[in-house]
């Protein structure tokens, strides 16, 4: 048996359809399944806007000590705490990169997309950069427009989050495309991603353990880390959009061992859909089978 295979049997046998991507640094070993077939991003297009947010601190574009002023224009739907908070607050734009990866807070990461120029600024970096399977078209309040119908998508916030506890969805909107219309990658172009902001290729020094250290306080750890021992950090972000459960970072094994693992899982969430305890119980089976195979990608490599 392969580290390929093993990884294989676990997603066979929990009936999610998902993109692995592995690469261990120090061994330069990597190994993938469905490495090069697109997936959603959901927010772990957050990593590919924090490497942005690092070349323009490198730049000296931007400070990571700026006050950025919080309007209620800015406030977008879904994960987040900004927008409960009064309009008027001045964030620095360390508090938007750590709410961006810590929470997914998506009004901090719209935010810090306007100060880096828009979603084409994002996307053009991660193409010069070589990562051409990485797409990046729209901010969070964007891409959550694409899950609502026309007429509810332009409501005020309470309205909208009103709607969407009673209704479904769009299913067959922008958000769950795997073309270049959406914020789409591959499970491979990701982990190179990983790999450069951890290796200083994007940037260096403090900069560069600036990044990691606000992925390193990842607060939702319930997926990739799900089985790991508690004292092994991992450096990363997670990604939610209906069925679409991702997470991408760095296993830190011990000082001189280091692997990177991204997943992308699609699984068919409108099975369970209005029924809460099937779809709990659903979730916790997609998100142990991902656990299972970031604790193979683990024993693997601790074990050698």
């Amino acid at each position: 048996m392969t580290l390929q295979s093993d990884i294989q049997t676990i997603i066979d046998e929990s009936g999610i359809q998902a993109g692995v991507s592995v690469w261990h640094i120090e061994r330069d070993e990597q190994t993938d399944v469905n490495g090069d077939q697109p997936f959603p991003m959901a927010s772990v297009f957050k990593i590919p806007i924090l490497a942005t947010a690092g070349k323009q601190l490198k730049e000296g574009r931007i400070s990571l000590d700026t006050r950025i002023e919080l309007k209620d224009a800015d406030k977008s739907a879904g994960s987040g705490i900004l927008p409960y908070f009064e309009a008027g607050l001045n964030p620095t734009v360390r508090d938007l990169l750590t709410l961006m990866i810590i929470i997914s807070d998506n009004t901090a990461t719209d935010m810090t997309v306007e100060l880096l120029g828009g979603a084409q600024v994002v996307e053009s970096y991660m193409h010069e950069i070589g990562l051409g399977d990485i797409y990046f078209k729209m901010n969070c309040k964007d891409l959550l427009k694409t899950l609502f119908p026309a007429d509810i998508a332009e409501r005020p916030l309470e309205e909208i989050r009103d709607w969407a506890a009673e209704n479904d969805i769009v299913r067959d909107g922008t958000a769950f495309s795997t073309g270049p219309d959406n914020n789409v990658s591959t499970a491979n172009a990701m982990t190179q991603l990983v790999h450069m902001i951890f290796q200083s290729e994007i940037v260096d020094g403090a900069i560069r353990d600036e990044l990691l250290n606000i992925l390193l306080k990842q607060q939702f750890n319930v997926r990739l880390s799900r089985f790991l021992p508690p004292n092994v950090a991992f450096a990363h972000k997670t990604g939610t959009i209906g069925g679409i459960r991702n997470d991408s970072g760095v296993i830190y094994i011990n000082d001189d061992s280091h692997v990177i693992v991204t997943l992308f899982v699609w699984w068919d969430d409108q099975a369970v859909w209005q029924q809460p305890e099937a779809e709990h119980q659903r979730i916790f089976e997609v998100e142990t089978a991902m656990g299972k195979i970031g604790k193979l990608v683990y024993d693997h490599y601790n074990n050698l």
